[in-house]
């Protein structure tokens, strides 16, 4: 079985200001999410290369990060498409209800100004 077939819970990473900013209820992602029409979500084996890939310090997002926890549960599996297939990360081409479906949201930091951000353990 494959990661995408496995998992129970799906990621999302947040800047402090979309952390800030989310609501009580329904939400359409980060203004990324929004420009490319679905939420960005990872499992718990694809955080590590995502925030190397697009959280790096050279990319100016900080030392500072939430992960939000969504189980796959409250999902509905008709809007959340791994792509590419087989590989790929979790896309929901939808709304979350924030206020209910994010069951944690934890701050991560960055282990130094070049760093890698300290994760402590995730639920598969």
């Amino acid at each position: 079985m494959s990661d995408q077939e496995q998992c129970t819970v799906l990621y999302k990473i947040l800047t402090p200001a979309e952390r800030q900013s989310l609501p009580d209820g329904q939400w359409k992602g980060s203004e990324l999410d929004l420009k490319d029409g679905f939420i960005h979500l990872s499992t718990s084996t694809q955080i590590p290369e995502t925030l190397k890939l697009f959280f790096s310090a050279e990319s100016g997002a900080g030392n500072e990060l939430y992960i939000a926890a969504l189980p796959r549960k409250f999902i509905d599996e008709s809007v959340l498409r791994f792509e590419p297939a087989g590989s790929g990360c979790g896309h929901i081409y939808g709304t979350v209800d924030a206020g209910k479906d994010f069951v944690d949201i934890r701050k991560i930091t960055r282990s130094g100004p070049q760093g890698t951000f300290e994760l402590g353990n995730l639920t598969f």
